[in-house]
């Protein structure tokens, strides 16, 4: 088409259109991501972002990569936010450029001469890899993969903030937790652990960033004042003349210095006799599994290592590694300890009593009812 409008949401509909296979979309896109008009180069780079959500792609970042140092402004901030819409809950330990990714995105925020094209793609960016505390990802169909339309649409409408920024603000729409939560008869959620057959590492949250806190100290010169320099000759001078004036002579020197040398010797060998060698550290081996317990969080990159203990007293109903699952009691006449719990707080408590029920209190209670009263009715006069 001979319009770039046209042109550019043509090409970003494409990942609409394969995001049911995302492998496919970096293949079938590679050309239109080298085209001389930056428009369809910004579609894209959204079309990939798109159709590769959430899933870490290796070749989808590769495509992106060249994107993102684009000579054209737009094209820059569209393949900011589209990196960072494929590295959802990916860490470095799973892809080492992710670390890349994020130290980038650091220094174009910090950047005062970066214009405001990708300075707002950065930020934009940063926000979606750390969305929902690192707990939520881009899905647009379910665990059937049936079409999840409420995702599809906030991405669909977010992709317009080209024309209005509020529209930003639609991207919420397609983010979806990831944790498992097991659930009881009776809906709450019991202690319960399960397996997970892979490296802690490669599934952890991010490393929290550090701000450097070193600072360059520069050294002055020191004033030197003419009385001081006098001071220190005469000092110097004084203690010269008392050393020559209690030097020994010189077959008493000699033996006093051989004295010396010996006591000196032998002081230094049994010095190097004590000192010990520091132990060497050794660093203990990763484990190959991880004891998750109910209510965990769980990546979809993770649900294919999920495996359930064979002597736990909870067995799910239904096979399935995340969302919530109904579990089985093997032990109903057992008393059951919960996770969580939603017992609501009394707000009004006698005097002297607040104390002893906060005590009572479990610290890892739920207050879901904790709000305070409606104030008492009241008349009001002008």
């Amino acid at each position: 088409d001979v319009s770039d409008d046209v042109r550019r949401t043509a090409v970003l509909a494409l990942g609409f259109v394969l995001y049911s296979e995302p492998e496919q979309t970096p293949r079938i896109v590679s050309l239109l991501s080298e085209s001389y008009n930056p428009h369809v180069r910004y579609g894209a780079a959204l079309a990939v972002g798109i159709s590769c959500a959430g899933t870490g792609l290796s070749e989808a970042i590769s495509l992106l990569e060249p994107l993102t140092s684009d000579v054209v402004d737009f094209v820059r901030q569209g393949a900011l936010i589209a990196m960072a819409m494929v590295m959802v809950q990916t860490n470095e330990a799973s892809d080492a450029r992710v670390g890349t990714f994020r130290r980038q995105l650091e220094k174009i925020i910090l950047d005062k001469h970066e214009d405001t094209m990708s300075k707002m793609g950065a930020i934009l960016a940063s926000g979606i890899l750390d969305a929902g505390g690192r707990n939520v990802t881009i899905r647009l169909h379910s665990k059937t993969k049936h079409d999840k339309v409420t995702a599809v649409v906030g991405l669909a409408v977010f992709s317009q903030f080209w024309y209005w920024y509020p529209l930003i603000y639609f991207v919420s729409l397609s983010f979806s937790p990831t944790a498992f939560i097991g659930l009881n008869y009776d809906l709450k959620v019991p202690k319960f652990e399960f397996l997970s057959h892979a490296k802690p590492s490669l599934f952890e949250y991010p490393k929290p960033t550090s701000v450097p806190t070193t600072t360059s100290a520069v050294k002055l010169p020191t004033a030197v004042l003419s009385t001081s320099a006098k001071a220190k000759a005469r000092a110097k001078k004084e203690a010269e003349q008392k050393a020559n004036a209690e030097k020994p002579t010189g077959a008493e020197s000699s033996a006093a210095a051989n004295t010396g040398k010996g006591k000196s010797s032998s002081e230094k060998d049994g010095e190097a006799m004590q000192v010990d060698s520091p132990p060497e550290k050794k660093s203990e081996p990763e484990p190959s599994f991880e004891i998750l317990t109910n209510p965990a969080r769980v990546v979809p990159a993770q649900e294919k290592f999920i495996k359930f203990l064979e002597d736990s007293r909870y067995v799910p109903v239904k096979l399935a590694p995340s969302g919530f699952v109904l579990l089985r009691d093997l032990c109903p006449n057992e008393p059951e300890v919960l996770s969580l719990t939603d017992a609501p707080t009394s707000t009004s408590s006698p005097a002297g009593g607040s104390t002893a029920a906060a005590g009572q209190q479990s610290s890892s209670a739920m207050a879901v009812d904790d709000e305070p009263q409606p104030p008492q009715p009241f008349e009001y006069s002008s």
